[in-house]
């Protein structure tokens, strides 16, 4: 575990921040580059650069606090919540609905957009992954597996051997951006990257869920992360059919 990158004073640097910041950068790197690819001016990876900044840190904190907190809790120690403690869906949530006011106001379709920063996301999920790691948060259930890890300093720690569901993430979710970056080009309607990249992502958060204990939901033996998982899977496979059976292409060109 390497929690602190740089200690100066009462100003401390966690290796977890700049994971985050180095995920952001690597993404917009990306977008840029998809963004052109398709003909679209580069100011607007700026544009959704900044949107999913406030949707993604907004909604990643505000999950956050409801899955850890009551209300009386979060009233009584609003700076102990605000100050750590994201969740990767909770941002992209938030980010998901930023890109749908950004495309309205820039009138392009939202689905262009979103395929687009597909792989931009599924590669900065994978970054901030190492960062979780490397503090020691959102590790998984106990094990006896040869690769497992302990997190005697980790948030919260512990000293039993556990899944590290960090690297598991970090792995697949690498894999899937190489496959999106192979299939990227393909000719197709607008919206079919991002349904097949985020319904690979939702399948694979769901089962990952089953070796971590996180916050329950109302259906016994299936976490909040697991429900939302469920959601964006039924959302992006809808689109995925769509696509699929509708005639003619669409990937929209600027006008």
């Amino acid at each position: 575990m390497y929690p602190t990158v740089l200690e100066i004073g009462d100003v401390v640097i966690s290796s977890y921040s700049v994971m985050v910041l180095v995920a952001y950068l690597v993404g917009y790197f990306i977008l840029e580059k998809e963004i052109v690819r398709k003909g679209y001016d580069p100011k607007l990876a700026d544009i959704c650069l900044i949107a999913t900044l406030i949707g993604g840190l907004g909604g990643a904190k505000l999950l956050f606090i409801f899955q850890q907190a009551s209300w009386s809790e979060f009233i009584s120690e609003p700076v102990r919540y605000f100050a750590s403690g994201y969740t990767f869906l909770g941002g992209f949530i938030g980010s998901f609905l930023m890109l749908i006011l950004v495309s309205k106001i820039k009138k392009v379709n939202v689905w262009v957009i979103i395929d687009a920063i597909c792989p931009s996301v599924i590669i900065a999920y994978a970054i901030g992954r190492i960062g979780c790691l490397l503090v020691g948060d959102d590790y998984g259930l106990p094990t006896d597996l040869p690769w497992a890890l302990s997190f005697p300093n980790g948030s919260p720690p512990t000293n039993l051997s556990v899944h590290p569901t960090q690297i598991y993430d970090t792995i697949l979710m690498t894999a899937l951006f190489i496959f999106l970056w192979n299939i990227r080009k393909k000719d197709s309607r607008a919206g079919w990257l991002a349904a097949v990249g985020f319904s690979i992502l939702a399948i694979e958060r769901f089962f990952v869920e089953f070796l971590r204990e996180t916050s329950p939901s109302f259906i016994d033996g299936i976490s909040q992360a697991q429900l939302m998982s469920l959601g964006l899977l039924f959302i992006f496979m809808s689109r995925l059919v769509y696509v699929s059976i509708g005639s003619g292409k669409s990937s929209e060109k600027p006008s």
